[in-house]
């Protein structure tokens, strides 16, 4: 009987995952590489990519527990005696730091801590100049230089982003404690600094301006999380027990986890990289779910879009310069820069142009387009989860039968009480809510498609019918209905040889709902 498969879910120490007997997928040879070429480096990618993993093998490596790796690309790649190196890991997640205390509490922890190992020289006062002591403390008591790692560096001044006082007081702090490192420089032997994302208005780094910048470099791209090859290398249990309990062969199982988890790039290589996370459970439940979001999103993030005046649509397929990605600040302005740095939107193609390479964003995968919309539907209505589940497989049924007068009166109840936008009294607001929830269905949608008579509002390829549908703003359905035939909107999907449906709608403002609308089926006369 073969051996069960341990997944390292959840499991973020390496030494833990090595020592169970989990499955390990080998990062190891980038390690090596970063060692060799470099000092100071920064990486960022969103949540759930197994950043912490990463910095808890670099301490394993300079702590010099070399049985740990036996066998992996490192223990290979440097076959001499490994020294061992003083490690100052600090960690600055699980705490809310929206407690102004907070983040003090947490530097002084790792301090006391580090202190009692390496000794304290004197009355100190400020956590920088404690912790530039310690640097030196530990380099004198080992004779050998420091490996500093801070996990999520950035959790903080995120955390506090609402309080513009307390990010300035964070801001200060932070960029006092990180600039000792290139202070420090000849104690120490490697800096490593990771989070979500980049903070560039905040400025945090000032005084620490040598790090090398891992985030969008190519050799990079596969850090962490998990290639097409490393799934099919390491996982072959689990990809041949998942399709056994849904009767799949080895290469649509492939598919269908390729279809849910994978998509990330994250440089212009288009390396494909899976959501680690979700693959894993994935593997372990043998089925496919939505791991993301029951992992967790940022209300913040919704809350941000009640105020960008773009229809949600253009969040797929925006393209942005390689610089804005690569020197933006999640907590700016530029909304494609957050939705990017948290996972939401990755780069599905980059495109020449006369002013240099553009990278088209777009959703990574199944999972978190669905995700996104879950996320909407759950931050901007005020159904109860049960509710709101029942309510969605109703509007499946609907489209599934073919009924779409019951689809639309089953949107028309839903926007009769709820609206997101701060300024909701526009064709865009509502144009995005039924789009949200066709999305959220499940439905293929198409929105504001060009014809070579002008633009269709709305596309919805159902399993019995195509869609076509106007929209109209304090007007009447007729008129709606009377542009799709004069515009003949219907000629691109005659061939399709699917039954087209029209579909005139008129909104009201005054009620901010669908208030009639007229339906023609040109199969029925």
């Amino acid at each position: 009987m073969a051996a069960e498969v341990k997944y390292p879910i959840g499991d973020q120490s390496f030494g833990e995952i090595i020592r169970n007997g989990c499955v390990y997928v080998d990062k190891t040879a980038y390690i090596h590489k970063m060692v060799t070429e470099g000092k100071y480096y920064f990486l960022s990618r969103p949540r759930r990519f197994g950043k912490s993993l990463l910095v808890s093998t670099l301490e394993e490596y300079f702590r010099g527990n070399r049985e740990l790796f036996r066998g992996l690309a490192i223990d290979r790649l440097e076959p001499e005696e490994w020294n061992s190196h003083p490690v100052l890991h600090l960690d600055l997640n699980g705490k809310d730091y929206t407690n102004p205390s907070a983040l003090y509490e947490q530097l002084e922890m790792h301090l006391d801590n580090w202190e009692a190992a390496y000794g304290r020289n004197g009355n100190v006062p400020s956590v920088d100049n404690r912790f530039r002591e310690v640097i030196k403390s530990a380099y004198v008591k080992t004779g050998c230089r420091v490996a500093v790692l801070i996990d999520e560096y950035d959790k903080p001044i995120v955390d506090a982003q609402d309080n513009e006082q307390l990010v300035e007081k964070y801001r200060n702090i932070l960029r006092g404690f990180y600039g000792v490192m290139k202070s420090c420089s000849d104690y120490l032997k490697f800096v490593f600094l990771t989070g979500v994302g980049k903070l560039g208005q905040v400025n945090i780094f000032s005084g620490l301006n040598n790090l090398r910048d891992l985030s969008m470099n190519p050799e990079y791209s596969a850090i962490c999380g998990i290639t097409t090859d490393e799934l099919v290398d390491n996982f072959q249990p689990g990809i041949k027990e998942l399709g056994r309990s849904k009767g799949w062969s080895a290469e649509q199982t492939l598919q269908a986890l390729k279809h849910n988890y994978d998509g990330y790039h994250f440089a212009e290589d288009m390396t494909d990289v899976y959501n680690p996370f979700s693959l894993l459970n994935a593997l372990a439940d043998k089925k496919l779910s939505n791991y993301w979001y029951q992992s967790g999103a940022s209300k913040r993030l919704y809350d941000r879009l009640k105020d960008w005046d773009s229809p949600l649509r253009d969040l797929e397929g925006t393209m942005v310069s390689p610089r804005v990605l690569e020197t933006g600040d999640m907590l700016g302005n530029d909304l494609e820069v957050l939705f990017y740095y948290t996972g939401y939107l990755t780069i599905k193609q980059v495109m020449d142009s006369l002013d240099g390479e553009l990278l088209v964003l777009g959703y990574p995968n199944q999972e978190v387009r669905d995700s996104f919309f879950e996320g909407l539907a759950r931050e901007w209505t005020r159904m109860s989860e049960n509710k709101r589940h029942i309510w969605v497989n109703g509007l499946r049924r609907s489209i599934r039968e073919g009924d779409i007068d019951r689809f639309l009166t089953m949107i028309q109840e839903f926007m009769a009480g709820n609206s997101y936008r701060t300024n909701p009294d526009t064709e865009i607001h509502y144009q995005d809510l039924i789009y949200i929830i066709s999305r959220l269905v499940g439905l293929n949608v198409d929105v504001e498609r060009a014809t070579s008579d002008g633009r269709i509002d709305m596309i919805l390829d159902g399993p019995k019918a195509i869609y076509i549908i106007e929209y109209k703003l304090d007007k009447l359905p007729e008129e709606a209905l009377r542009q799709i035939d004069e515009k003949h909107y219907d000629r691109p999907y005659l061939s399709l040889g699917k039954p087209i449906v029209k579909v005139g709608v008129n909104i009201s403002t005054a009620t901010r709902t669908l208030d009639s609308w007229l339906i023609k089926d040109d199969a029925e006369g």
